[in-house]
């Protein structure tokens, strides 16, 4: 197990947040991602090459200002501010001299205790962007951040000069974590925790997986028995309401009117949460890859996050069993929770990755699923500049040679009712399983524009 704190990957986010504090001018970044992404580990490990810098982290405590004093004299000498114009003065005043890196983290806190905060910046800004200041104001109460620092008509809308979103790790970064694991149980931790690298170090790669879910989660006082839900309770006030359609939408209830019915929320009221759920990352709307509308009748909705939505399909609606111990975790219930992960996540990482290494026939610009009356392609990939198409049939399985051959004739098949750029377009079908049996010998089978791949191939990819 990487040990709590080591840093892993993030390679392109530490590229740039380099190249913001190498510039010879001033910068506003903000840089944002939900809780426990490893947004501080990213900004603290990206500062170790910048002497002349500053880490703040506020909170809500009516004295923040004396906080961010004492902990600015430990480095500069003593200094005390009076209000918000005195800190900002001292900005002014050392990045007038020299390059000088500021970070304040959980910076939404600001305004909180303070409500001009965000003003004050702003008229300061005018001031410190003609020094070589960057100011980077990190956040993680994802609604909060988008009413001051995202998209237009928010306080920094035309002053920030990036804005770094920092996500969740990919499988093969996840993966990392428990080097010991198989391929096979890397995937079920990944299926459960998802990419956030705080939850990862939970998990005791000693033990089993299973075990760790017990322990780590199942379990009245553990870490993540209440995570999701302390989160979602300081993220939103109508919570009971964001609950209802997690829970539906974890249940399989994924089509509009299947969540209205499931959370009661009325057809009215319902797309105001959906909205809010999408645009702070926790839901995502998905409509057929190559659809060029968004459509009702064939949109359905998504949890992004792995966690959450193990949380409210295993932990939330089991939390009475669980607190009585009285509930057992369904180990078939968890393959099918760890085979729709596989599906949509793992396996779109895998073609992402393949088309990269150039072992797929495209170059991947649009990639998700595809379904139509009745009809389902578990991912489809589209090449727009080439006009190329692979189709993939994903199974957390063991595979003969026979049932990828039979699974490559169906995908043929079924690529007739793909409606795109049928004139021109070339096809090429995919099978993606956990495990391949006499692999060697079925790659010498396959047929032109078809190919088979499972999790040793994209092992080898690490």
């Amino acid at each position: 197990m990487i040990p709590r704190g080591m840093f892993v990957n993030r390679e392109e986010e530490l590229k740039l947040l380099h190249e913001v504090f190498s510039s010879g001018k001033a910068e506003l970044v903000l840089l944002y991602g939900r809780r426990r992404v490893g947004k501080t580990r990213l900004l603290l490990e990206a500062l170790k090459d910048f002497e002349n810098s500053i880490y703040l982290l506020a909170d809500l405590s009516e004295s923040i200002l004396d906080i961010f004093a004492k902990e600015i004299s430990r480095k500069y000498g003593f200094i005390r501010f009076a209000n918000w114009e005195e800190f900002f003065e001292f900005l002014y005043s050392r990045a007038s001299r020299e390059p000088f890196i500021v970070v304040i983290d959980e910076f939404q806190y600001l305004y909180k205790v303070y409500k001009p905060w965000v003003t004050v910046l702003q008229r300061w800004w005018e001031r410190l962007k003609e020094t070589s200041i960057k100011l980077v104001l990190c956040g993680s109460i994802i609604s909060a951040i988008y009413k001051v620092g995202v998209g237009y008509g928010s306080a920094l809308y035309g002053r920030k000069t990036y804005e770094i979103e920092v996500k969740p790790l990919r499988f093969l970064d996840a993966r990392k974590f428990f080097p010991s694991y198989s391929m096979e149980d890397a995937v079920r931790v990944y299926a459960v925790l998802g990419g956030i690298p705080r939850y990862l170090e939970e998990f005791d790669p000693e033990r089993s997986v299973l075990e760790n879910i017990e322990t780590k989660i199942l379990k009245p006082g553990a870490f993540l028995y209440n995570e999701p839900y302390n989160l979602l309770l300081e993220e939103f006030k109508d919570v009971h309401r964001y609950f209802a359609i997690l829970l539906a939408v974890a249940q399989g209830y994924t089509k509009f009117n299947e969540i209205s019915s499931y959370s009661r929320i009325s057809p009215n009221k319902l797309p105001k949460y959906l909205g809010t759920l999408e645009r702070v990352g926790i839901l995502e709307r998905k409509t057929p890859v190559t659809a060029t509308k968004v459509k009702a009748r064939t949109t359905r909705y998504k949890i992004r996050d792995c966690f959450y939505d193990f949380y409210f399909k295993f932990v939330y609606p089991n939390r009475s069993a669980i607190e009585y111990g009285a509930y057992t975790l369904n180990p078939e219930e968890l393959e099918q929770h760890v085979a729709k992960v596989f599906q949509q996540e793992v396996a779109v990482e895998a073609i992402i990755e393949l088309s990269k290494r150039r072992q797929l026939p495209l170059k991947v610009s649009r990639i998700g699923g595809w379904w139509h009356r009745g009809e389902e392609i578990d991912v489809v990939a589209l090449d727009e500049q080439n006009s190329r198409m692979l189709l993939c049939e994903v199974k957390w399985g063991t595979l003969k040679k026979r049932e990828v051959h039979r699974l490559l004739r169906e995908l043929a098949s079924k690529a007739e009712a793909v409606d795109w750029r049928k004139e021109r377009r070339k096809v090429h079908c995919m099978v993606f399983a956990r495990r391949l049996e006499e692999k060697a010998e079925l790659r010498k089978e396959l047929p032109v524009n078809t190919s088979a791949f499972d999790l040793l191939d994209l092992e080898k990819l690490s």
